[in-house]
């Protein structure tokens, strides 16, 4: 039996639909809940939060706090808070809130039989665990990222870019304090990754608390040929190109962490040649770092409903990324066609050679080399590895909580 607490809709909801398949989900608890139709989507601030429902959870016991996280949500925009401050706040808030309803579904005087798991992620989980504790409950902790040595990795970043303008600041020590609190608390601790494995072995994790489970992911269906937006007919097997120049995809945060400064060091490596970069996303760094490369072209923020039309206009996919607890773009550029160039730095989605490469390392030179090379094979039936919600269901049932069993 294992109830689910977590902030926003991470992973689509898999976890608690992965267990809610094989009736073992007792109850999730998360931040907002907005059914279909709900007259609390139509108010203000109410309509981003379309995607906070999947209907696989309608017969599942679900608990939402809607009002009083919007009342939360509210004030910060009044006070024109953000940052830090305002992400630590929300998780102390969702959890103080999520503690009072278990209490209420779960009383004491109805211990529950057989002993829960409660399942919650990372930086939003020590209060939700003291809690489970006090009540002889099991715990575990989804681990989103690789957690201090990502930002040790990321502030390196940082001191080699600093003329990139970038807005990153790193987390304040009570972030970790409470961070390393989760870890000691925590029975078992699922990462995405062998990456994020090993970062959290290098801050003492007990190799017998880790789980390296990956993302839920299925493939797209695949439509008919369509016609990209250049008049190329193109399908999952093969383009056929115009006279455009070989477009390189990168879509997420353009931010330092994501091996953007680096790319744009290959890119002027490759200046010359007849190959484009898009970049797709919100930027974290100031769009002059690019005025003086004109195979440069970054789109900005892209709509959900267009990121089927952008992985279908490109030719490659590249993730550089320094550190991803797995990165899910990988495997959404799969399901579209697009053979992926990738670090070694995330989940493991590329099979070299055959559905894409990955880099050696990180230097602008490999980068520039990798990228002739995806030119020169142009691999084509690519393939996302795929882990389904019954593969996660499996693997979570699987899971002993108790370290001493």
């Amino acid at each position: 039996m294992w109830i689910v607490c977590q902030i926003g809709a991470r992973e689509h909801y898999a976890i608690p639909r992965a267990l809610h398949r094989v009736d073992a989900l007792a109850g999730l608890v998360t931040d907002f809940w907005v059914k279909p139709g709900s007259v609390f989507g139509g108010i203000p601030g109410g309509r981003r939060l379309a995607d906070r429902y999947h209907p696989e959870l309608s017969g599942a016991k679900v608990i939402a706090p809607n009002t009083r996280m919007l009342g939360f949500e509210l004030r910060q925009r009044l006070q024109k808070r953000h940052g830090w401050p305002v992400m630590m706040e929300r998780n102390r808030v969702f959890q103080k809130m999520a503690c009072g309803k278990l209490s209420s579904l779960f009383p004491d005087a109805c211990p529950l039989t057989p002993v829960p798991c409660l399942f919650s992620y990372g930086y939003a989980a020590r209060d939700l665990f003291r809690y489970a504790k006090s009540r002889g409950w099991n715990t575990v902790l989804g681990q989103i990222d690789p957690g201090p040595e990502e930002e040790r990795i990321v502030a390196a970043e940082h001191q080699r870019y600093p003329q990139l303008g970038s807005s990153w600041q790193p987390a304040p020590p009570e972030y970790w304090q409470s961070w390393r609190e989760e870890l000691e608390l925590a029975d078992r601790i699922i990462v995405n990754s062998e990456w994020s494995r090993q970062c959290l072995l290098k801050e003492g994790v007990p190799d017998a608390k880790l789980e390296v489970v990956p993302l839920v992911y299925g493939k797209v269906p695949s439509d008919q040929s369509s016609v990209n937006s250049e008049g190329g007919i193109q399908n999952s097997e093969f383009k056929i190109q115009n006279s455009r120049p070989w477009r390189v995809l990168f879509l997420g945060q353009v931010i330092l962490r994501k091996g953007i400064g680096r790319l744009l060091e290959a890119m002027r490596l490759l200046k010359d040649e007849p190959v484009e970069l898009i970049l797709a996303g919100p930027s974290e760094i100031d769009c002059s770092a690019w005025s003086d490369l004109p195979n440069v072209n970054w789109i900005g923020p892209v709509p959900r409903s267009e990121v089927g039309r952008v992985y279908q206009d490109a030719d490659v996919f590249i993730l550089p990324t320094l550190s991803d607890g797995y990165a899910l773009t990988q495997l959404e550029a799969l399901s579209h066609g697009l053979p992926v160039i990738a670090s070694k730095h995330c989940g493991r989605a590329v099979r070299h050679g055959e559905n894409g490469w990955i880099l050696d390392d990180l230097a602008p030179e490999t980068i520039a080399a990798g990228i002739r090379r995806a030119m020169s094979e142009r691999l084509r039936n690519v393939e996302p590895l795929e882990f389904s919600l019954d593969d996660l269901a499996t693997t979570l049932g699987g899971i002993p909580c108790d370290l001493e069993a």
